[in-house]
């Protein structure tokens, strides 16, 4: 009988990696990781990306370091606010004169700009905490991705500074599994 690590003691486990995680392993992992979107992106001629920002204090991928090269090509970024109470995200656009502050969760958030339809979106950008190899993932838990990536035909992108893990078999039914994983050593096709 298999036995399966709960989605919470997962979260706690890879959370704590990430912090000891070498701040030189986590630069170095992090710029291959973003190369590897940025030849993703291009490849694709990609116009429309919603995209997330990171939270430093979770050692995610730090993408915004793309978002001026995006700009100069014309694609436009989108990112999301997170409305707790009603338990979804809205979305703005982004660009060099948005105003961020950080939610309760410390999520960089737009304070300000133009809310956007996701739509015509191209791209999602994932963020997530682990990511198995059919394209199945876990975040924080609050299910506010799942319900945009419900939302939209865009190609979902998950961002992972480390290899999947084999088979995440805690799923739930409204789970929606990625297109594509790029981590800084590979890039996994689900689709």
């Amino acid at each position: 009988m298999e036995s399966a690590i709960s989605k919470s003691v997962l979260r706690k486990s890879v959370l704590q990696y990430r912090k000891l995680l070498g701040q030189e392993s986590h630069l170095q992992r992090n710029n291959r990781l973003l190369s590897s979107v940025e030849k993703f992106v291009e490849v694709r001629k990609i116009k429309s990306i919603h995209t997330f920002l990171s939270m430093h204090k979770n050692r995610e991928p730090d993408v915004s370091l793309l978002f001026e090269k995006w700009w100069s090509k014309d694609i436009k970024l989108i990112v999301s606010k997170t409305d707790f109470m009603f338990k979804l995200m809205r979305h703005y656009y982004l660009d060099d004169h948005t105003e961020l502050a950080e939610n309760k969760m410390g999520i960089p958030e737009p304070a300000n700009g133009e809310e956007a339809s996701i739509s015509d979106l191209d791209l999602i950008l994932v963020p997530l905490l682990v990511s198995d190899k059919k394209g199945y993932r876990i975040g924080y838990g609050g299910g506010y991705y799942d319900r945009l990536l419900k939302e939209t035909k865009a190609l979902k992108v998950g961002l992972s500074l480390s290899p999947p893990v084999d088979e995440i078999l805690q799923r739930e039914e409204w789970d929606i599994p990625l297109d594509y994983l790029i981590t800084p050593f590979k890039t996994y096709n689900h689709g």
